[in-house]
């Protein structure tokens, strides 16, 4: 990316039809002019994926290229392909030399080549000679990926590479983007959603970004949303036992749920009740079974069906499936069989400890400082499990660990907490609809 080849770039962009918005202008036309490593850091529905294809196709306009597209999965990598196919190849056809859709595979009549692959697959990231590397979403990859199997592909010729990603912490992808602080040939820049004008017309005060500072914590929105290389460190929970105590008990007209952390060794339960309040579900918890060691599973069910509430949903951890070597059969069985159904988010995101956490803590504080946790001031077990729930201690503003403390004790209340959440509001609907650019 020199400097003399920008006027050239523009009039590539222009000839697609492709006008950047004011964050993506930083990708193709970085003031950094000596970096082949550029760091990427931005806000979900910034248009990372849409820029870094149309980079990739102004490099793959040069004769003799070599470029590879790597995602997480074939399907991930499939998106920045196919914006890459429909402006070089649909309706190109004198260009193309060979090409497949379903193989993620151009060669061009020039001598360039695109490929696009699979980080789920890293035997078959195993080549040399690349131009261009676009790696997506690179802060949920596995920093032996990089080092091992991807970092060689451009060594030979010098190749440049593409990090492109929302931020997940402060992980490798951290260091990597210090690098731009210091080193010439890395260049690091971040862009909160709020720079694409297309999607967000109004800026930080547009009603979608609104919507999501309502529903995430402050440190979750700072990461999704303004590229903030947040810390989850402390208390996880942000709870205060005089904003989220008082009288909350069971309430006959509100619907009642509970929860459940299976374990033998300290199971955990919550009843739980929702409430619309301004239009948003308040989370009402009335009472619980927590701190009680050695409870066989029968033993569980019978508490639970002595309460006498009249549950409408039970939640709990799809690891209660997992076949017990004593019964022969996993919690969710044996729940079953004594006429109650334990439903279980089972996608990764939501199995994910991290993810499920963070996401959850919106639900205590969110970016708009709504807060939807009432516990009843008899749950004394709750307001203490809540209160001790911490993450790791930090070193060099690092955490050691960003999973929160499992102490045996305070956690698994914590647990089916989160389990609740996780199925009551599932993470996979938290996303917001794609806008048409």
């Amino acid at each position: 990316m020199q400097e003399k080849n920008y006027e050239f770039k523009r009039k590539w962009f222009q000839y697609l039809g492709y006008t950047p918005h004011r964050g993506q202008l930083a990708l193709h036309f970085p003031k950094k002019t000596t970096a082949r490593f550029h760091v990427f850091v931005c806000g979900r529905r910034f248009g990372k994926t849409w820029a870094s294809a149309m980079e990739a196709t102004y490099v793959a306009s040069q004769p003799n290229k070599r470029i590879w597209v790597v995602g997480m999965s074939y399907k991930k990598a499939r998106l920045i392909f196919r914006e890459i196919w429909q402006r070089m190849v649909v309706g190109h056809p004198e260009d193309v030399v060979r090409s497949s859709e379903k193989d993620m595979y151009i060669k061009f009549k020039w001598g360039t080549t695109v490929e696009g692959m699979s980080a789920d697959n890293p035997s078959s990231l195993v080549g040399e000679g690349l131009d261009l590397l676009v790696i997506d979403e690179v802060a949920k990859m596995n920093k032996k990926i990089w080092d091992m199997y991807l970092s060689p592909t451009v060594a030979g010729r010098k190749g440049e590479v593409i990090f492109i990603t929302t931020p997940e912490g402060r992980n490798w992808i951290y260091d990597l983007y210090k690098l731009g602080d210091v080193d010439d040939i890395w260049h690091n820049y971040s862009s909160p959603s709020w720079l694409n004008e297309h999607e967000f017309p109004l800026g930080m005060e547009d009603p979608a970004l609104i919507e999501r500072r309502r529903n995430m914590s402050s440190a979750l929105f700072g990461q999704e949303f303004g590229a903030e290389f947040s810390v989850f460190e402390g208390k996880v929970w942000d709870f205060n036992r005089e904003l989220d105590t008082g009288s909350f008990p069971y309430n006959p007209n509100l619907p009642t749920y509970c929860s459940i952390d299976f374990g033998f060794r300290m199971p955990a339960v919550l009843f739980i009740q929702t409430e619309l309040i301004d239009g948003q579900e308040h989370i009402r918890i009335f009472d619980s079974i927590l701190h009680k060691k050695d409870i066989k599973t029968e033993d569980l069910i019978k508490m639970i069906k002595t309460k006498g509430y009249p549950v409408i949903s039970y939640y709990g951890d799809p690891a209660g499936s997992n076949v017990q070597g004593q019964s022969g059969a996993g919690d969710m069985e044996i729940f079953r069989r004594s006429g109650i159904r334990v439903m279980a988010t089972r996608d990764r995101e939501s199995r994910n400890i991290v993810s499920s956490v963070a996401y959850a803590r919106g639900f205590f504080a969110s970016a708009d400082d709504t807060r939807r946790i009432h516990v009843d001031s008899k749950c004394l077990d709750v307001i203490q499990d809540f209160e001790e729930y911490r993450y790791p201690e930090s070193e060099s503003g690092k955490p050691i660990k960003e999973e929160p403390i499992k102490d045996g004790y305070h956690d698994h209340g914590n647990d089916a907490f989160r389990y609740f959440i996780t199925n009551r509001f599932p993470m996979k609907n938290r996303e917001m609809k794609r806008i048409q650019r």
